[in-house]
């Protein structure tokens, strides 16, 4: 059938080549008659376009159907850096949104992020801020402020400008932390009318208030130094510059103990809390004084959880132990006690010996048998960070005191190093 046809239809070079080579013709009617069509393959953007035409010419164009429709297009966009057609997708699919189920839908905010992130990604801040704000706005008229499922958006906000400027990048605004606090300390007034101070999110959340607090600080304060990974370094004097923004130095540290203060005070009220716990969150609070230079009222903290010990029965025996010994300022970590201190040298620490002032200043630091591996550059910048760091000085009956040729071993994992 298909020799005759193609008889029937062909030019003369073909009935020849059939006449002459009737075997050869046949199996390329084999081939043509087994080898499939080719159907080119449609990429994503154009199904969804396809998908889209076809949702609105069987209901209209806002169909409740057509915002998922307009969400996948945008991020198929994105893949494909189409930024601004990629905005106008999420902006369509918002729209649409908005018209069947109100202006201050939350149903939004997926659309909103994914706005924020191209605005992001555009470098354009300004408008990031506002997309984050119409976020926080929707979410608190359809909720109330105040409401317990404001959480999981605070929640996303936060994390999305710890994502997108993390408070230790050198591109982050004063702005962004002021904004990082803001959303923290709504966070945190939810969770302590909902569930009580003495709630572990409640302490968790007040936490990262003082953190964000101290990234603050260090950034309008310092001149080079940093925090590396928990471990708490000096900070030094405010740069000389007469265009800079005044900012109330006096607040942010003031800020930032109020939120260490509040966590002792969860921690003291949360009765499945240890003795010990709750001696750790007030020696925190003479860690942040410590660090800003405010020896007196950190010695006042400190003796205040040397005696939460000391006349406990239970505790008794520790209270001389637990700070029997310098150790390294960590109110930037999550936990509430101190990690366990590696008492001998491993292949993943440096031993250093030095003393530790009462006001937790080393001095005479000294890196002993460095790996081989390390280039001389490496323990002169080890020194340098050792001595830039603060200790919680050694107590003797609740009072601090100096540590002579103390000797102590630097986790190089903590610090990015390796041998």
């Amino acid at each position: 059938m298909l020799a005759a046809a193609l008889l029937s239809c062909s030019p003369a070079w073909a009935q020849d080549a059939l006449d002459s080579e009737p075997d050869t013709v046949i199996e390329a009617e084999a081939e043509v008659a087994t080898e499939p069509a080719y159907v080119p393959v449609m990429d994503q953007v154009n199904q969804y376009l396809f998908a889209i035409d076809r949702a609105e010419a069987n209901s209209n164009a806002y169909s409740p159907e057509l915002a998922d429709l307009y969400l996948g297009l945008g991020q198929s966009l994105v893949q494909r850096q189409e930024y601004e057609d990629a905005k106008e997708a999420f902006q369509q699919g918002m729209q649409i949104v908005r018209v069947n189920f109100g202006l201050n839908s939350p149903e939004q905010t997926n659309y909103l992020f994914s706005i924020a992130n191209i605005e992001s990604e555009l470098g354009n801040r300004r408008d990031v801020d506002q997309v984050m704000e119409n976020i926080y706005l929707i979410n608190a008229r359809n909720y109330g402020a105040d409401a317990p499922e404001m959480i999981p958006v605070l929640d996303r906000m936060l994390t999305w400008y710890m994502n997108h400027r993390p408070l230790e990048s050198p591109d982050t605004r004063f702005a962004d932390m002021e904004r990082a606090e803001l959303l923290a300390g709504r966070k945190a007034g939810i969770l302590e009318k909902q569930n009580g101070l003495d709630d572990r999110q409640t302490a968790q959340v007040y936490r990262q208030i003082g953190q964000i607090n101290w990234q603050t600080a260090r950034y309008v304060l310092s001149q080079g130094m940093s925090i590396e990974r928990g471990l708490v370094v000096a900070v030094g004097s405010p740069p000389q510059n007469p265009n800079a923004r005044a900012v109330s130095v006096k607040s942010l540290v003031g800020n930032g103990r109020d939120a260490f203060a509040k966590v002792a005070d969860s921690v003291n009220a949360d009765p499945s809390r240890s003795q010990l716990e709750r001696a750790e969150a007030i020696a925190q609070l003479g860690d942040w004084d410590l660090a800003f230079g405010r020896r007196r009222t950190a010695a006042e903290s400190y003796a205040q959880a040397y005696a939460l010990l000391a006349e406990d029965p239970d505790y008794s025996h520790l209270a001389d132990a637990y700070f029997s010994a310098p150790t390294p300022v960590r109110f930037m970590q999550e936990d509430l006690l101190p990690r366990e201190i590696p008492i001998g040298k491993t292949s993943t620490t440096v031993k250093v010996v030095m003393t530790v002032t009462e006001g937790g200043r080393p001095l005479n630091v000294d890196i002993i048998e460095p790996p081989e591996s390390f280039p001389a550059d490496h323990v002169r910048l080890m020194k340098r960070m050792v001595s830039n760091m603060r200790f919680r000085p050694m107590l003797s009956k609740g009072s601090p005191v100096e540590a002579e040729n103390y000797i102590w071993y630097l986790p190089l994992d903590e610090v990015g190093w390796s041998p």
